[in-house]
């Protein structure tokens, strides 16, 4: 009786067994699949930004970012819902093989009904995703202004007659600001990358870069991509209309200090790309209708950085040499 009992006891862990093993295959699988996501995110904003000037000082603030954050929430519940809907899909699947071929018929049903949500399910993800990539590259932006403002505020402009002497900044009007314009074509350079190129809007007059890269790709024998005559332009427009940059005011109220901080904010509407994806996050309270065409939305994101004002070395460092024996 014990040893039907013992055998008995060893069939059921036996059995038991697999079923835990599949069971933490699972879970782990399920792990894996909702931090993938934002690790996309992540490698893809690298990418746009070509890893960036000095990745250590702009990205750790990037990643703690409320907008990145946020996103990345919101991804990694996205993420985390899809993945129990692949399984349901899965189990229905499995359950199809294993019924008669006149009851096969339920099985197509409740599938049909669940592949509209994952599809909703994969576009509210990749939008998502994208907003993410959105809040790193406008933290980039930030951080590439920022280190323009340092070195353009100290120029001394006046010479040129634009009226900008060293360490003073044209703050009531910008655009007669001449060190401003420095500081706003730096960010939109960095946020190109991830700009719209809807043919809706029209092109801006930026011949000297594309026909810089024809040059490019001329000298080096290759082919010029499409894109540089037909998206380039188009994205620095966007990037110019709907980028803007505020810098603080001097503490003394008239010049900044040689070695005074200065805080550079960048605003960005991010453009809302993905299908249907787009028309669930326009409801959200930061986002805007653009004017690039009927249904077109936008995100309005903001970043700041603050970097020490290098000022301008108005002498030249003697260098000495040892003198030879």
């Amino acid at each position: 009786m014990r040893s039907d009992v013992e055998q008995t006891d060893r069939s059921d862990r036996r059995n038991a067994g697999p079923f835990v093993s599949i069971r933490l295959r699972v879970v782990l699988l399920g792990v894996c699949f909702v931090f993938l996501p934002v690790l996309f995110a992540l490698v893809m904003a690298l990418q746009v930004t070509g890893g960036g000037p000095s990745p250590s000082k702009w990205l750790p603030g990037a990643l703690g970012n409320a907008g990145f954050l946020k996103y990345a929430l919101i991804t990694m519940g996205l993420a985390a819902a899809l993945f129990i809907v692949c399984v349901a899909m899965w189990r229905i699947g499995a359950r199809a093989r294993m019924r008669r071929r006149s009851e096969e018929g339920g099985a197509m049903i409740e599938f049909a009904l669940i592949l509209p949500f994952a599809m909703a399910l994969v576009l509210l993800l990749a939008q998502s995703s994208f907003l993410m990539v959105g809040h790193l590259c406008v933290q980039y932006s930030a951080y590439c202004a920022a280190r323009t403002a340092i070195v353009a505020i100290p120029d001394d402009l006046s010479p040129l007659g634009i009226g900008e002497p060293q360490n003073y900044v044209v703050l009531s009007d910008p655009a007669k600001s001449a060190k401003q314009l420095r500081i706003l074509k730096s960010a939109v350079w960095a946020l190109m990358p991830v700009s719209c190129s809807t043919s809706d809007q029209q092109e801006a007059s930026l011949p000297e870069l594309v026909e810089g890269l024809e040059e490019f790709f001329t000298a080096y024998g290759a082919e010029t991509p499409g894109w540089v005559a037909a998206n380039l332009q188009r994205k620095y427009k966007y990037a110019m209309d709907h980028t803007f940059v505020e810098l603080t005011p001097p503490i003394s109220g008239e010049d900044y200090g040689e070695a005074e901080d200065i805080q550079v904010s960048v605003t960005h509407t991010f453009f809302l790309s993905v299908p249907i994806a787009r028309m669930v996050f326009a409801k959200l309270d930061d986002a805007v209708e653009l004017d690039i065409g009927a249904g077109e939305y936008g995100l309005v994101m903001h970043a700041t950085c603050t970097l020490t004002n290098e000022g301008v070395q108005d002498y030249v460092d003697e260098e000495t040499f040892p003198k030879d024996r």
